[in-house]
Formats: C-alpha cells, sequence, structure tokens
C-alpha cells in the first residue's frame, strides 16, 4: 500500500512540473518583402506605438488542467504581436523608432481552441494619425492538437508565431495599408 501511495505521490509530482516552453517569434520573409514592397519605394519609414488589449482580450490565457500559458518568453500575448511587427518592419528596412508614421494596434481577439482541430483566432485593429478610423484584420488558424494535455498546449504555443505571421500578413496585404503607413498616393488622395 505504501509503494501505491508513493508511486501516485510520484506522478502526481511529476505532473505538476510539466511546463510548456515558449518560442522565440521568427519573423516571415514573405511578410518582409510585403512591407518593402509597400513602403520601401516611397522611402516611408514607420514607428510603432504600444499595442493594446482590447476589453474582451484576456491576456491570462491557461491551457487545460497545465496552468498558464506563456507563449513568448517574458511577454505577453499583445507585447508578442507588436514585437512581431516592429522585428518585420525592422528586417525590411522601413522600421524608425525616432521619426515616421507612428501606428497603433489593438488585439481586439485572442483566444485558442486545444481540442479537437486547434486553432488561434487572432484579431488586430490597426489605426495611425494619417488613417485615424483604422482597419481591422483577423486570422484563424488551425493545427493539429492532442489527446495529451502536455502535447496539445506545446502545439498551441508553437502554433502562435505562425499564426501571428499570418495576422500581419493579412495585415500588411489590406489595401488600407499603405495610406495607414503613410505612403505614397494612398496618403494623398
Amino acid at each position: 500500500m505504501i509503494r501505491i501511495v508513493c508511486a501516485a505521490a510520484a506522478v502526481l509530482t511529476l505532473c505538476a512540473c510539466e511546463t510548456t516552453s515558449s518560442r522565440p517569434y521568427t519573423p516571415s520573409t514573405s511578410n518582409i518583402m510585403a512591407f518593402q514592397s509597400a513602403l520601401k519605394e516611397d522611402g516611408v519609414q514607420v514607428q510603432l506605438s504600444s499595442f493594446t488589449a482590447g476589453p474582451e482580450v484576456n491576456e491570462a490565457m491557461t491551457c487545460r488542467a497545465l496552468g498558464a500559458l506563456e507563449v513568448a518568453p517574458g511577454k505577453t500575448p499583445i507585447e508578442f504581436v507588436e514585437g512581431a511587427m516592429r522585428d518585420e518592419l525592422f528586417a525590411a528596412g522601413v522600421y524608425d523608432q525616432t521619426d515616421g508614421n507612428v501606428i497603433r494596434g489593438e488585439v481586439t481577439e485572442l483566444n485558442f481552441n486545444s481540442f479537437g482541430t486547434g486553432s488561434w483566432k487572432i484579431g488586430l485593429k490597426l489605426s495611425s494619425d494619417t488613417l485615424p478610423e483604422g482597419y481591422s484584420v483577423n486570422t484563424q488558424y488551425k493545427f493539429k492538437t492532442s489527446y495529451s494535455a502536455l502535447k496539445a498546449c506545446q502545439n498551441v504555443i508553437d502554433a502562435f508565431t505562425p499564426a501571428v505571421q499570418e495576422l500581419i500578413g493579412s495585415a500588411v496585404a489590406d489595401p488600407k495599408f499603405k495610406e495607414l503607413a503613410g505612403s505614397g498616393d494612398e496618403a494623398t488622395s
């Protein structure tokens, strides 16, 4: 009987120590090229303000019984989205932290599903002085999940970067992006 109790305690201890590890953001080459195509020819530089969370967004997400979901090392999901966009703008050579039109961002939706077909749903509203009403983009990024809570939650974390890449790709592909950035004919019409 003592062996069974000790074995059960050991299993519970090991389960309590399980955590899902986060991944740093990897910029998307296609997004970088899209930013260059949209802004570089006109010599436009942009800045980003600190992104905010919409009233419906819960940044303190948990996954199944494993506890808190950390999508990025030391960053909130909102900071991760902002940093991802900044990394891609910088890699495209169109980001300037002191000069240029300031783009504001609000994450309006941030949800995931780790059961059945896994998915991230992320919404982002962007605005600037040249486009104060802004525009919104959304993504629903699907991924494989698992019956195991540990594996399913790790898949949730692993899918966050490609979901954010897809979201940013939608933002730069929107016809209003050039006006948002203060670029070319779109900004002066």
